[in-house]
């Protein structure tokens, strides 16, 4: 079984999950999510999971961290605590480095530091032992990354333990934690960046994709992004080994694209076939085969501050009419088997969200909405105190 520690928006992450797994994942706390690895075998797209490694993890922008479970227990007992000394560092020899994260249902009677230094006093008879501090329950991501923490090194470890509120608690060695600093160098080293065009998460960008690719081999698949702006899509498209094809509207847009695929071909070593032109996404004809489209597409007015009404009634209808066009465009010329995934704007004012009208519409302009979050949930990218948020729209287009 696989844990998941899943990033500031759960939601996300746990509709990322069940996209590239068929379903399978599952909430046991609040930031938690678990993939069972052997059941459904059977299943066509069931393989992301299978031989699961650094390079398939690295690609899930809504995971902050993954762990594999190895043992149950009921408590902190001394007792319980000693197995799992035993069972995962029973035979290593010489220094250990530790990391401890304690995630779920909170304990009155340990926490973090508390259960390092239980474990540490097993473990000394025979090792000695370096506890990383923390001040929080769960260790972050930088400190477990720039720790060595997550891997093949048993004698770097992070155990990351989650009460799931049902008496039980799942023990897991972390074998994966996000690159923050490789995240960082493909967003802030590019050459060309716009902030007056938005500042697409690289993370983010990587969630869209796998909401529209599932598990399917990438391999000769052609992603779209008909907004492509500096090509963020693009970018981590090509780096899980898709080709790219982007448009938009300015030129200065499909240049900006030009130069940092060509800087993310030198710097990472890698090969792929793009084709980048400016077209209009609302009437604009692509080249087939379109296998796959992910894109953030016009968000509208920025906002600095909550706008007035009028002025927000007036920006809403004209995101509205180009969405709709743009989507009734893109209708004609996919197929039914094309996975998609939009993200479109909605506004926070005044306590509450406001959508746009286009998504009670989609039957009409020829697509369904595919859910991959409980309740039918919108899926929505959004930080506190922002006007504009993002939300995720899964389609496929209506057989």
């Amino acid at each position: 079984m696989l844990l998941f520690v899943l990033g500031r928006q759960p939601e996300i992450g746990l509709a990322e999950l069940n996209a590239v797994s068929d379903g399978r994942a599952s909430l046991i706390a609040p930031e938690i999510a678990v993939v069972d690895q052997n059941s459904d075998q059977n299943q066509p797209n069931d393989n992301f999971f299978k031989n699961v490694n650094k390079k398939k993890l690295s690609r899930l922008g809504s995971i902050i961290k993954c762990a594999e479970v190895f043992a149950e227990i009921s408590d902190f007992s001394r007792a319980n605590l000693t197995k799992i000394a035993t069972e995962k560092f029973g035979e290593v020899d010489g220094k250990i480095t530790l990391g401890i994260s304690i995630y779920g249902k909170k304990s009155a009677n340990f926490n973090s530091t508390k259960l390092g230094l239980e474990l540490k006093n097993i473990l000394r008879t025979k090792n000695s032992v370096r506890l990383i501090p923390s001040s929080d329950n769960a260790l972050n991501s930088a400190t477990v990354f720039h720790n060595n923490l997550a891997g093949e090194n048993i004698k770097k470890t992070e155990l990351i333990f989650v009460s799931t509120g049902d008496g039980k608690i799942l023990v897991g060695r972390t074998i994966f934690v996000q690159d923050i600093d490789a995240y960082t160098f493909r967003d802030r080293s590019r050459p060309k960046r716009d902030a007056r065009v938005g500042m697409l998460p690289p993370k983010l960008a990587q969630t869209m994709i796998n909401l529209t690719t599932k598990s399917a081999a990438l391999n000769d698949k052609i992603l779209l992004d008909p907004f492509c702006g500096t090509g963020v899509v693009l970018q981590e498209a090509s780096l899980m080994g898709l080709n790219v094809y982007g448009t938009d509207l300015e030129s200065r847009m499909i240049e900006y694209s030009d130069q940092n695929l060509a800087w993310l071909k030198q710097t990472h070593r890698i090969d792929f076939t793009q084709n980048l032109t400016v077209g209009d996404a609302t009437n604009f004809t692509w080249q087939q085969p379109l296998n796959f489209v992910a894109t953030e597409t016009y968000l509208g007015r920025p906002y600095a501050s909550a706008p007035d009404e009028a002025n927000l009634r007036e920006n809403i209808a004209n995101c509205d009419l180009i969405l709709t066009k743009f989507l009734k465009n893109l209708s004609q010329q996919v197929k039914s088997d094309a996975g998609i995934c939009v993200a479109v704007p909605c506004w926070f004012v005044k306590n509450r969200t406001i959508h746009l009208k286009l998504i009670d519409n989609l039957s009409q302009i020829g697509f369904e909405q595919i859910f991959y979050s409980a309740n039918r949930e919108p899926l929505i990218y959004h930080r506190e105190n922002q006007v504009v948020g993002r939300e995720l729209l899964v389609l496929r287009k209506k057989s």
